[in-house]
């Protein structure tokens, strides 16, 4: 008698353990791939931090002073035509972001408050006014003339996320260095408005660059996303006040990147009971020792 030989297969229970088993392991992968392109954007982004201070800094050989935090107005006399006829001509001395001008300052003799038109935000959907004020920013030969360097990929793939506009910057400089603030016409008064390139003291504590936020919500108005950082004691800040973000995550912790006038990168760590992000930054952009204890940061006084 011919024997019928039984090929033995999976059963459903087997098949499920299988199918449960993959599915583990991919999500195991998944949030493994996810850790390591958070940790390529974070990367990218101190780069890019580190970048663009090296450009500040080649600007700062160049010209013996430090690029303007803002644009700001400024005058000169014409007496090409005469002592009669002298005529006073406003122009445009540019900050590391220009404004949105595009040449209305050029040849006029009158002037001129500052128009808010040309403060522009880091989310206006006039890509050629963006990029005139990224390409005629103080820094932008200095900083290979690469509009990438200018924003933070992590910022970059949130917006995509929230169907919001593509940022053209992601970073606002210290107005300790300078400029207007924010359609006020209003100078920044607490340095001397222009910050002679190496006599900073204490150029390794003092905030250069810090990020817009991005984390947790985007608010596009032009107060919220100008590339100047405002904080208390700032003298003439008519605008809103800025304070710390913490974009990114280092670990299970969130952590924000912040860049000093020395060309130093660092990550600051969220404090647990938050609370002085605002304080933090005014102490950073004064250039204040602080200490962090875990959970609250301080600033250290004599």
């Amino acid at each position: 008698m011919k024997r019928i030989r039984l090929e033995k297969g999976f059963t459903l229970v087997e098949l499920l353990v299988v199918i449960a088993i993959i599915g583990i392991l991919a999500g195991v992968l998944m949030g493994t791939f996810g850790g390591a392109n958070e940790s390529a954007r974070s990367a990218k982004c101190l780069s890019n931090m580190r970048s663009l201070a090296t450009a500040c800094q080649s600007y700062g050989m160049a010209t013996g002073i430090y690029p303007l935090a803002a644009s700001m107005e400024y005058s000169e006399l014409d007496e090409s035509r005469g002592i009669r006829n002298v005529q006073e001509i406003f122009k445009e001395r540019t900050g590391w972001i220009s404004w949105a001008s595009e040449g209305k300052y050029s040849g006029k003799p009158t002037s001129s408050m500052v128009n808010s038109g040309w403060f522009k935000s880091a989310y206006d959907s006039d890509k050629n006014a963006a990029l005139h004020c990224l390409t005629n920013g103080a820094i932008w030969k200095y900083a290979s003339e690469n509009a990438a360097l200018y924003v933070c990929p992590a910022h970059a793939k949130a917006a995509n996320t929230a169907k919001k506009t593509a940022p053209r910057w992601s970073y606002a400089m210290n107005g300790y260095f300078g400029g207007d603030v924010g359609m006020t016409c209003k100078t920044m008064d607490e340095s001397s408005g222009l910050v002679g390139y190496g006599r900073l003291n204490r150029a390794d504590r003092r905030l250069l660059f810090a990020e817009l936020p991005f984390v947790g919500g985007f608010d596009e108005s032009l107060k919220a996303s100008d590339p100047t950082l405002q904080y208390k004691g700032l003298s003439g800040a008519g605008g809103t006040l800025d304070k710390l973000n913490f974009n990114h995550t280092m670990g299970k912790k969130r952590c924000a990147h912040i860049v000093f006038a020395d060309g130093h990168i660092d990550r600051l760590i969220m404090p647990s009971d938050g609370g002085n992000e605002e304080e933090l930054l005014a102490w950073l952009c004064q250039g204040k020792d602080i200490s962090f204890n875990g959970s609250r940061y301080e600033e250290l006084t004599d």
